[in-house]
């Protein structure tokens, strides 16, 4: 209820957030609150999880499995998720809510053969009523896993949005990561991306991995600008449980080194016309920093702005995937969690597709 400069005031002086920060904080919180006006009480936003990688990467804890060694669970997964779509459906058709996003994540959901995403894209399109879904994502993440052939399915499906995430484009750390591919691989993949007609591309980037520098991040970010992505996100290393990088150490660029590469970002991307629309923070983040979503005016992600200010509900489909049901009123908030690994999740797939009636339970009871 403060006016905006009130607001940083408030976090200058009761929170000791520095002057740039408290700023951060202003712009993407009005963003945020320009995207809540144009919500209504009963919509939400469906999210797809494909817990596969091609390989995992050094920092990550995602509950999310190596192709290589569990290749056989891909279909009796897909068999399962699209019931569990099936049935997600129905229920949000029962309860009268409204789709305004989808969103698939993972993993790697390019790690799905054509075919697969085409099987888990139908599924959405025939389940759920899309007549006010405005936005349609796909994260393409790994540019090993991106084909023409993929690209034409996500295009058929009318998908406007996708993430190639390079993370870095430096092909020393990008061993040290565990990728299998290297930077030409990257640029290959984003020309596959804008070739298909895709409008919106998103590329992530990560501050602080183990192996880089100062220098490095600034050459990543300036070949990712050059290539013109409309949106660009900039993540800080969090140093997270179950991860190898936990587990090894070492290596990892100085707190001073890693505020001198989100310095030159900021920089960098308002001179190249981006502005920031997002941001949160986790646990054990290198120099206690933040993740930061970019985009040029207009082409912000809505599905990003709901899920990380918690605007309204998400149904989460899929191993691994945490429905969160969002009381707008009051901001209440309870969290319905899918089993995580994929056997566990095919195991339970009946009890999961049943669960999802207390999504329109919870709304029900909550006024909508």
């Amino acid at each position: 209820g403060k006016s905006p400069e009130e607001a940083r005031a408030y976090l200058e002086e009761h929170y000791f957030v520095t002057p740039s920060r408290a700023a951060l904080a202003l712009e993407t919180g009005a963003t945020a609150a320009k995207a809540a006006r144009r919500l209504e009480k009963r919509d939400i936003d469906v999210y797809v999880g494909i817990p596969f990688c091609p390989t995992r990467c050094a920092y990550c804890s995602f509950v999310s499995q190596s192709v290589e060694r569990s290749f056989a669970l891909v279909p009796p997964y897909v068999d399962a998720l699209c019931g569990e779509i099936s049935a997600g459906g129905e229920m949000v058709r029962r309860a009268g809510l409204r789709v305004r996003t989808f969103y698939m994540g993972g993993g790697t959901p390019t790690t799905l053969t054509a075919e697969q995403m085409d099987r888990v894209l139908t599924a959405f399109e025939t389940s759920f009523d899309r007549t006010a879904c405005e936005e349609i994502t796909v994260e393409a993440g790994r540019p090993d896993t991106i084909t023409a052939d993929k690209m034409a399915v996500l295009m058929a499906h009318h998908v406007d949005r996708v993430s190639v995430n390079p993370q870095t484009m430096q092909d020393a750390v990008l061993e040290r990561m565990g990728r299998a591919h290297r930077a030409d691989d990257i640029l290959r993949a984003y020309a596959l991306a804008r070739e298909s007609g895709i409008g919106c591309i998103n590329m992530d980037l990560i501050a602080g991995l183990p192996g880089d520098s100062a220098a490095g991040f600034r050459a990543s970010l300036e070949q990712v600008l050059a290539l013109g992505p409309e949106n660009v996100t900039v993540h800080t290393l969090a140093l997270k449980k179950g991860s190898r990088l936990m587990e090894e150490g070492g290596g990892l660029p100085s707190g001073a080194a890693v505020a001198d590469m989100l310095d030159f970002a900021w920089a960098a991307l308002r001179a190249a016309g981006q502005r920031p629309y997002y941001l949160y923070r986790q646990k054990y983040m290198s120099g206690s920093f933040e993740n930061v979503g970019w985009c040029r005016p207009g082409a912000e992600s809505l599905y990003n702005i709901c899920m990380m200010e918690e605007l309204h509900t998400i149904v989460s489909l899929g191993g691994g995937g945490v429905t969160k049901l969002v009381d707008r009123a009051t901001g209440y908030i309870e969290r319905l969690a899918n089993a995580k690994y994929p056997q566990e999740y095919i195991q339970k797939i009946e009890a999961i597709c049943a669960d999802k009636a207390r999504v329109a339970q919870f709304h029900a009871a909550h006024g909508v």
